[in-house]
C-alpha cells in the first residue's frame, strides 16, 4: 500500500478535475452552439460529467 495523498495534493487534484468538467460542460455548449442549440450542449455536456463521475466510483469499487 502506498502513503496516502498530502491534502495540497488533494485539492489540486480536485481544483484539477472541477476545471476539466467545466472545460467539457462549456466546450460542448459552444459547440451546440453553431447550430443553434447551446442548451442542449450543456445538456450533453452535464450528462457526460455524471457519466464520467460514476464510472469513477465503479471502478474504485471494483478495485477495493
Amino acid at each position: 500500500m502506498s502513503a496516502p495523498a498530502p491534502p495540497a495534493q488533494k485539492l489540486l487534484a480536485a481544483f484539477l478535475t472541477v476545471m476539466l468538467f467545466a472545460l467539457v460542460i462549456f466546450g460542448l455548449g459552444a459547440a451546440f452552439d453553431s447550430f443553434g442549440h447551446r442548451g442542449w450542449g450543456y445538456v450533453v455536456g452535464i450528462s457526460c460529467c455524471v457519466i464520467m463521475v460514476i464510472a469513477g466510483l465503479a471502478a474504485a469499487r471494483r478495485d477495493r
